[in-house]
C-alpha cells in the first residue's frame, strides 16, 4: 500500500517537474529569443509636374519570432490586412469561409427571433380583440341593471375637468404668491447692484490666487530640477533609453534616394544637409541629386531585432530605482498641490 502511494507521488512529482521545466523554457524563449522585423518601401521615379501617384508606392512590414514559428505581415497595396501565422497556418484574419458561416448563423438567429416576435404579437392581438367585447358586455349589463352608472368616457371627462379646475386654482395661488411688496423689490435691486460691484473684486482675487499657485509650482519644479536626486535619476533614465534606442534601431539599413526640387538652390540645400550627416550614414544612405527636374525616387530596406529581456531590464531598473521613485512622487505632489 505504501509503495503504491509513493509511486503515485513520484509520478505526480515528475509530471510537475516537467510542467515547470516547459514553462521555464517557454519564458526563456520569450525573453531571450529576439523578435526580428523587416521594413521595405519603394517609391518609383516620379516627376512632380506629372502628379504624385500614391497608388504606385509600395511598402511592407514583416515580424518573425523563433525561426518563423510566429510570423506577421502587412503590405500596401497588395495585402492591407494584418496577417498572423503560426507554423505557416494563418490565424488572423479569419478565412472567408468562417466569416460566411458566422454570417449564416447570425441570419438564422435573427430570423428565428423575428418569427418568435411575430407569434407573440399575434397571440397578444388575439387577446386584445377578445377583451374589449367582454368588457363592453359587462358594462352594458351593468348599465341595464343600474341606469345611474356613468360610462367611463363621461367619468374621464369629469376627471379631466376637475384636474383643470385644480390646476387653475393652483396657478392663481402661485400668481398671488409671486406678487411682491415694494420693500422686497428695493432689496432685490440693492442685492443685484452689490453683486455687480463685488464681481470684479472676486475675479481679481481669483486671478491673484491662481498666479500665486502657478508661481509656487514653478519654484518647486525649479528646486526639484536642481536637486542631486533628479540629476542621478535623469542620468539613469537617459542611459537606459539610449540603450533601448540602440537595440531597437535597425541592424541593417539601405536607402537609395534620388531627389530634385526643380530649383538648384533648394536641391543644393538638401545635399548640404546630407553632407552634414554623411560621416554617420554614408554606408546606409546614398543620395543622388537632380538639379534639372522635380523628381523623386526612393528604395529603402531595414532589418532589426527587439529583445524582450532587454526591454524589461531597462524598464525594471528605471522603475525600481529609488531616485526615480522619489522624483515621480515629487512631481505628483507638485501637480496635486
Amino acid at each position: 500500500m505504501l509503495a503504491g502511494v509513493l509511486t503515485v507521488l513520484r509520478i505526480i512529482g515528475i509530471v510537475l517537474l516537467w510542467i515547470l521545466a516547459i514553462i521555464l523554457a517557454i519564458l526563456l524563449l520569450i525573453l531571450l529569443v529576439p523578435i526580428r522585423y523587416r521594413l521595405d518601401a519603394n517609391v518609383p521615379e516620379m516627376e512632380f509636374e506629372e502628379g504624385f501617384d500614391t497608388d504606385k508606392i509600395s511598402c511592407s512590414a514583416k515580424i518573425t519570432w523563433l525561426l518563423h514559428f510566429i510570423s506577421a505581415t502587412i503590405a500596401y497595396p497588395d495585402n492591407k490586412e494584418f496577417t498572423v501565422k503560426i507554423l505557416g497556418i494563418k490565424i488572423l484574419p479569419k478565412s472567408e469561409k468562417e466569416d460566411d458561416d458566422k454570417a449564416r448563423g447570425e441570419k438564422k438567429r435573427k430570423k428565428k427571433e423575428k418569427t418568435d416576435d411575430e407569434s407573440s404579437e399575434e397571440a397578444g392581438n388575439n387577446l386584445e380583440t377578445k377583451s374589449p367585447s367582454s368588457q363592453n358586455d359587462v358594462t352594458d349589463a351593468e348599465q341595464a341593471e343600474n341606469p345611474d352608472i356613468v360610462p367611463e368616457e363621461k367619468q374621464d371627462l369629469e376627471q379631466d375637468k376637475e384636474k383643470v379646475s385644480e390646476s387653475d386654482n393652483i396657478d392663481i395661488g402661485y400668481e398671488d404668491e409671486e406678487e411682491k411688496t415694494p420693500i422686497e423689490i428695493v432689496l432685490q435691486i440693492v442685492e443685484r447692484v452689490q453683486n455687480f460691484l463685488t464681481t470684479p473684486l472676486n475675479v481679481f482675487e481669483n486671478i491673484r490666487y491662481t498666479t500665486s499657485r502657478l508661481y509656487d509650482k514653478i519654484r518647486m519644479i525649479k528646486t526639484t530640477l536642481e536637486n542631486d536626486i533628479f540629476k542621478r535619476a535623469f542620468e539613469l533614465v537617459k542611459r537606459k533609453l539610449i540603450r533601448l534606442l540602440k537595440m531597437i534601431a535597425p541592424d541593417k539599413a539601405r536607402v537609395d534616394l534620388k531627389l530634385g526640387l526643380g530649383d538648384p538652390a533648394d536641391t543644393a540645400e538638401v545635399m548640404a544637409l546630407y553632407g552634414a550627416f554623411y560621416p554617420v550614414i554614408f554606408r546606409k544612405v546614398s543620395f543622388e541629386p537632380d538639379f534639372d527636374r522635380k523628381v523623386i525616387y526612393a528604395d529603402a530596406h531595414f532589418k532589426g531585432h527587439i529583445t524582450v529581456a532587454t526591454v524589461l531590464y531597462c524598464v525594471g531598473v528605471c522603475y525600481f530605482n529609488k531616485d526615480v521613485k522619489k522624483v515621480i512622487r515629487r512631481f505628483k505632489k507638485i501637480l496635486n498641490s
